[in-house]
């Protein structure tokens, strides 16, 4: 009540500090597998992506009714309510009798890009896409990017841009920074086709492999797998923040032990609502894997005195109608450009963690 009658008293001023981008913290990650019970992720079932709504799961994995190797395979679901259904394999038009993993599908879900080793690419592992007319009709065949992205070296591992104007991939081709480094293809419109790949850089890439990419649905972070001194063991998540889609990426910080642990971090993926990472933790000397999730946490003790409090709230409501501020927290964990009502939701959520209501 109290929340609604500050916004109604039109407490909306502006702001002479500059701006700073909201800020967020993981979670503990927590193993998944109690709730995706029809996988198998110990031994090959692994989470690639999520449509935007929610509704599709992508994996990558070894089963039996596969067309090969790794292939490409789908769980469904009615509602965000309802339980997950079993995989479903993208079926032989899309699988080869080669490996097929990592997709990465449009916030429209009409295109699914992937990578293959399937013959008859540029060489080695290659990068494809397949297309559906809507999101109930059947995908059609895998269309090779082509020579603008792919090379006689290796390109995998891909993550599209929600809007689909940005590829994300790794590649093991000459002139950069390590042994693999992460690229990014882009194309003004989803009708064009993709332009010369470009290197993310030193801020990103480091003299050792830089794998598995993976950007947030607002395109504005992008997590990855690397293993340079320093880390917490085997291949580390870091990760890349930028101001905006126009802004170059800074430099990449590793999410730190909560997260990363003493054996390998791999495949990140976000959840769709932004709440969340998910990511595998592969045992190298077993040779298995176990499905995490780590919950994103969006800073709200604005004035960092070590408490949510009123003076918070009010902070939020002095910076209503901004753009990215410090204060913007919802949606997603780091905010969708204005403090609006989706910032008080978030807020007023964080509120009754530290402060639940007395017991009657």
């Amino acid at each position: 009540m109290l929340a609604m009658s500050l916004v109604g008293l039109g407490l909306l001023s502006g702001l002479d500090a500059p701006p700073a981008r909201a800020d967020f913290t993981f979670g503990a990650p927590v193993d998944v597998q109690s709730a995706f019970p029809l996988l198998d992720f110990a031994q090959s079932d692994g989470i690639i992506c999520f449509s935007a709504d929610g509704l599709e799961m992508y994996l990558d994995c070894i089963r039996v009714g596969g067309q090969g190797r790794d292939d490409l395979w789908v769980c469904k679901r009615a509602s965000l309510e309802d339980d997950w259904g079993p995989p479903e394999n993208l079926g032989a038009t899309v699988n080869s009798a080669q490996v097929d993993y990592s997709a990465s599908l449009t916030a429209d879900g009409l295109e699914l890009y992937f990578s293959s080793w399937r013959p008859g690419g540029s060489g080695c592992s290659d990068l494809y896409v397949i297309k559906r007319a809507t999101r109930n009709s059947p995908w059609g065949s895998p269309t090779n990017l082509g020579p603008a992205v792919n090379t006689s070296y290796q390109e995998g591992a891909t993550s599209v841009s929600s809007g689909g104007l940005e590829l994300y991939f790794q590649s093991d081709r000459p002139g950069g920074y390590g042994g693999i480094d992460l690229y990014v293809s882009t194309r003004a419109t989803t009708q064009d086709l993709w332009g010369d790949p470009v290197n993310l850089g030193p801020a990103v890439n480091s003299p050792v492999h830089g794998v598995l990419p993976f950007l947030s649905p607002d395109g504005l972070l992008l997590v990855f797998v690397s293993d340079p001194p320093g880390g917490y063991g085997g291949g580390d998540l870091w990760m890349a923040r930028r101001a905006s889609r126009s802004a170059p990426w800074q430099p990449a910080v590793n999410l730190g032990p909560i997260v990363n642990g003493p054996i390998d971090e791999m495949y990140p993926c976000f959840a769709p609502d932004g709440s969340a990472l998910y990511f595998a933790r592969m045992d190298a000397s077993t040779s298995t894997f176990t499905q995490m999730k780590a919950p994103i946490l969006p800073v709200v003790d604005f004035n960092a005195d070590g408490k949510v409090d009123l003076d918070d709230l009010v902070l939020l409501i002095d910076h209503w109608g901004t753009d990215n501020t410090l204060y913007d927290i919802g949606p997603f964990a780091w905010g969708d450009g204005v403090v609006d009502v989706e910032d008080l939701k978030v807020f007023i959520a964080e509120w009754e963690k530290e402060n639940p209501p007395a017991q009657p």
